[in-house]
């Protein structure tokens, strides 16, 4: 009798264990450090109200610095779509863009403001980052006097005050935060200084570390591409025989 009692203990004490490293596993599964911008990949779904203008980028960061953008843009004049990738931030890359000029930095542009603009309010609306969101919270903040000026490095943008953000965001799976994000901001024009705008934000972030969805042997015919670093305004159709890799050993060379 004694000896049942001891394995029942046994089984009770091991079954303890398991369920407390699988709620420290469910809690852990955004560190405390992690930043909003940290996400790897972001599906951002971004309207521009009124402008008859939307988008859905989804974003893969890769842990070597470069960056891979899958684009939808809906415009009044026509949609846009196409994949971005870019190199360490020196080097972009486009294909499946039609009727786009030999530009194709404006290409990255949108995407990188309006990605940077999301962390920033985010970053306003739960400063203490993505690992304090599990139920669904609501956020609202208002900035009366100083107008919020963005610098991707790649776009500027400056959103007049007052402005203000309303929305929410809940956890939605191990490593995965959504949210959905109001932005209203004054931008006047002639004879209307108190004019507003808004842009209307949705996205899911996903932190879990993952790998690139291009393998360094992976060919880069069919691509365009422009050197941001050397200031070229034009791309060009990349040659014949280059990779992934050795397309970063030549910016690494630079």
């Amino acid at each position: 009798m004694k000896r049942k009692l001891g394995s029942i203990r046994l089984y009770m004490f091991a079954g303890l264990v398991l369920l407390l490293a699988g709620l420290q596993s469910a809690m852990a599964d955004v560190e405390k450090e992690t930043l909003w911008r940290d996400a790897v990949i972001t599906e951002l779904d971004v309207d521009f109200g009124g402008t008859g203008f939307h988008a859905r980028w989804r974003l893969h960061r890769c842990h070597c610095g470069d960056l891979r953008v899958e684009v939808e843009q809906i415009a009044p004049d026509g949609m846009l779509t196409g994949e971005l990738l870019m190199i360490d931030g020196k080097v972009l890359l486009s294909r499946g863009f039609e009727q786009q000029g030999v530009d194709i930095e404006p290409l990255i542009q949108a995407p990188s403001l309006m990605l940077h603009l999301a962390y920033a309010m985010l970053n306003r609306s739960q400063p203490k980052g993505p690992h304090a969101v599990n139920d669904k919270q609501t956020w609202g903040d208002t900035e009366k006097n100083m107008n919020y000026e963005l610098d991707t490095g790649l776009a500027t943008g400056t959103f007049g005050a007052p402005w203000s953000i309303k929305g929410t965001g809940w956890k939605t799976g191990s490593g995965h935060r959504r949210f959905e994000l109001f932005f209203e901001f004054t931008n006047p024009i002639p004879g209307e200084p108190e004019n507003t705008d808004s842009i209307t934000f949705s996205g899911d972030m996903d932190f879990r570390k993952q790998g690139f969805p291009y393998p360094d042997s992976t060919s880069l015919e069919g691509w365009r591409i422009q050197w941001l670093s050397l200031n070229d305004r034009e791309s060009e159709p990349v040659q014949a025989g280059v990779t992934l890799e050795t397309l970063r050993q030549q910016v690494r060379d630079l």
